[in-house]
């Protein structure tokens, strides 16, 4: 459904990092939620909003935690996004 109107290249590498970096995941699954799918936004379930969420994070090579990012905007607000450019060491 995603790619009907966007490019994996507009969700990673700078892009991405221009508009989440140092946000909280909170802030990516409650944009998401709210405004997504554009055609029909705030239409997704929470589940497949937290979906969303950990493919975008995955694509931008984030690590994955021990289980599955949970669709609750109380815990994803603990986690900030930050992304490693190439080159950089963590």
């Amino acid at each position: 459904m995603c790619r009907s109107c966007h490019t994996p290249e507009s969700h990673t590498g700078a892009t991405f990092r221009k508009w989440w970096e140092k946000k909280r995941v909170a802030d990516l699954y409650q944009f998401i939620g709210e405004k997504m799918p554009k055609n029909d936004p705030g239409t997704l379930s929470y589940e497949d909003t937290a979906d969303v969420v950990a493919y975008l994070l995955k694509m931008n090579a984030m690590p994955a935690g021990p289980q599955e990012l949970p669709a609750d905007s109380a815990a994803l607000a603990k986690i900030r996004i930050v992304t490693l450019r190439k080159g950089k060491k963590p």
